[in-house]
């Protein structure tokens, strides 16, 4: 295993380890159905959810009669009266049952109860009795009851419904334990009324004839709100204070409530914030009775913590394996695709949660994010200073060069170059007459100028040499046409640079020097073992340069150049002298020009 690998392992097992701790202290008591913070995040997602999908088509047996502000503006009698009036007037329709949301607890007038249970009692029908529940909501302090002559004449059920903090209808509990025993609640025995079939609840699902409706913790249905006000087929009862509708009501299951200004329950919902409660209770009938139906039970819920717990590892894995660039989006783009496949899910009637894989993988990632940002940052500092470490032991056109192509000059390249050698005169003997530590702050100063000097005229110095040091002009090609003239420059502007320089060691001054200056075909390369190399240029151009430092000796002067190189420049200045002279291990000899 590399070092790298090694280091990015000491990332990732963490990461992945402290994220699947995270989930389970999400996901455990999501299982267990416990109301945790991600709920309320969960319902209004689940709410967009609803919008993003749009209305959806109710149980076609299924309509409500509303007891409207038209119905009781038109009336010429009221209350019960006016219920025994419509209900009648339903049963006469031969409407196929009728579910009345309407709490009938209190006494009345003898024969206008009397005339309204005769009513209920002339078709099958269901009326609304309501829990008033304990502190922990699970289970019913109280049964608030119709009266007696209404519960003789028709079956009751509970009207209580579950809803959130901020009062959208989210289950409709099927069957609410007492004290008393076991009570079923209104859509439930409406539903088995119309159909006939005797209900099988199970620990997930309620089987109603060939239906399977699911369920989730508590035997509660989770709620799919179809659509806003009137999406579930509604008349007014104004149309039935004169006679009956056998058209619209004929074999239908009848919910009957009111929906007039002022009166009856309100709710929010995704698609409005006043919808009657009897459109909510219409809702629950329909799911039962055949309509669009929402699953969410504890087979939906281990998948939400699979689910989290795949995308929070998935995201943290990018995150600290791929480079940040690579990571972020990639963790992303799982994440987009995740709450799409939620989304489609729930088209297709699977409550999948959106929130939980949402807390589950965001702030693993935002931290994994976090530290790969500072991992990266510090390997970028260590890179870079690893990079002006680099630029102290190479030109910095060459370090350049190495850090944007680490493979240049794996193969040599021949190029036109500018050669230009320089070293001080007289060197041995100042070294023994300054000592080892003044020796040291001589070449410090004679380098430190060469560099200068030459890299203000856009050379690069290769190689340091003991007293001497190779540099080379036009290694950038856009410089090449005017290299020797920068050589030149650079020439004359080192040997009046160190004639005017002082140091401790010298008061006096630094010595002469010596330069020669040649232009032809040079080989750049690298040389060295594959663990430690260093760039350098090699051929007859570079001999020849370095041959003039003996010319310059035996001929007293302080630059030389090759013709070669005199005819690179743009001007040439006029030279001390010019002649021509052999060259140690070369055969013929060699004009060059002597400036002193």
């Amino acid at each position: 295993m590399t070092t790298r690998a090694r280091r990015r392992n000491r990332l990732v097992i963490p990461g992945l380890i402290v994220a699947a701790l995270w989930v389970a202290g999400f996901g455990l008591p999501y299982l267990s159905g416990h109301a945790g913070p991600t709920d309320r995040f969960e319902y209004r997602l689940l709410d967009l959810r609803h919008r993003l999908i749009g209305p959806q088509k109710p149980a076609g047996d299924v309509v409500i009669v509303a007891i409207d502000d038209r119905t009781l503006g038109q009336s010429d009698v009221s209350g019960r009266a006016l219920l025994g009036r419509v209900i009648g007037n339903i049963a006469a329709s031969r409407a196929g049952t009728l579910a009345v949301d309407i709490l009938l607890a209190d006494g009345g007038d003898t024969d206008t109860d009397a005339a309204l249970a005769q009513a209920l009692g002339a078709l099958p029908s269901v009326i609304a009795a309501a829990a008033s529940l304990g502190a922990e909501g699970a289970s019913a302090d109280t049964i608030i009851q119709p009266q007696p002559s209404f519960r003789e004449a028709a079956r009751t059920g509970l009207v209580n419904i579950s809803t959130d903090t901020g009062g959208t209808p989210r289950y409709v509990p099927l069957l609410i334990p007492t004290g008393a025993g076991t009570f079923p609640t209104l859509p439930l025995v409406a539903a088995m009324t119309f159909t006939g079939d005797t209900p099988v609840v199970e620990t997930d699902r309620l089987r109603l004839g060939d239906r399977a409706v699911p369920l989730d913790l508590g035997q509660s249905m989770p709620l799919r709100h179809l659509g806003p006000m009137g999406t579930v087929p509604t008349y007014s009862a104004s149309e039935l204070l004169t006679g009956p509708l056998p058209d619209a009501l004929g074999g239908k299951l009848v919910v009957l409530g009111y929906t007039a200004s002022a009166m009856g329950d309100r709710f929010a919902t995704p698609f409005g914030d006043t919808t009657p409660g009897v459109e909510i209770i219409a809702t629950a009938i329909s799911q039962l009775a055949g309509g669009p139906v929402l699953r969410r039970d504890a087979r939906t819920r281990r998948w939400d913590v699979i689910h989290a717990a795949g995308l929070t590892l998935l995201c943290v894995l990018a995150a600290l394996s791929l480079p940040l660039s690579r990571g972020l989006p990639v963790a992303l783009a799982l994440v987009g695709l995740s709450m799409t496949g939620v989304v489609i899910a729930f088209a297709f009637g699977l409550w999948m949660s959106a929130a939980l894989p949402l807390v589950a993988a965001l702030p693993p990632l935002t931290v994994a994010g976090i530290v790969r940002y500072s991992r990266e940052r510090s390997l970028a500092l260590q890179t870079e200073r690893a990079a002006a470490s680099l630029r102290r032991f190479q030109s910095p056109a060459l370090a350049r060069r190495l850090e944007n192509d680490p493979d240049w000059l794996a193969t040599p390249e021949e190029q036109h170059l500018v050669i230009f050698f320089v070293d001080l005169t007289g060197f041995t003997g100042l070294s023994q007459r300054l000592g080892p530590a003044g020796t040291q702050e001589l070449l410090r100063a004679f380098h430190g100028l060469t560099n200068e000097t030459v890299g203000a005229q856009g050379g690069d110095v290769l190689n340091y040499m003991g007293d001497g040091a190779l540099a080379v002009f036009g290694l950038d090609r856009s410089d090449r046409d005017r290299a020797a003239d920068t050589a030149l420059a650079a020439a004359f502007a080192l040997v009046r640079a160190l004639a005017g320089l002082r140091i401790d060691a010298l008061p006096e001054g630094l010595p002469g020097c010596r330069i020669g200056l040649h232009a032809g075909l040079a080989t750049l390369s690298r040389l060295g073992a594959d663990t430690h190399q260093q760039v350098t240029v090699t051929g007859d151009s570079v001999n020849l340069a370095s041959r003039l430092m003996e010319v310059a000796k035996s001929e007293h002067a302080t630059i030389v150049a090759t013709r070669d190189f005199a005819d690179a420049l743009s001007k040439p200045p006029s030279p001390t002298h010019e002649s021509r002279v052999p060259i140690r291990g070369r055969a013929g000899e060699v004009e060059i020009l002597a400036w002193t």
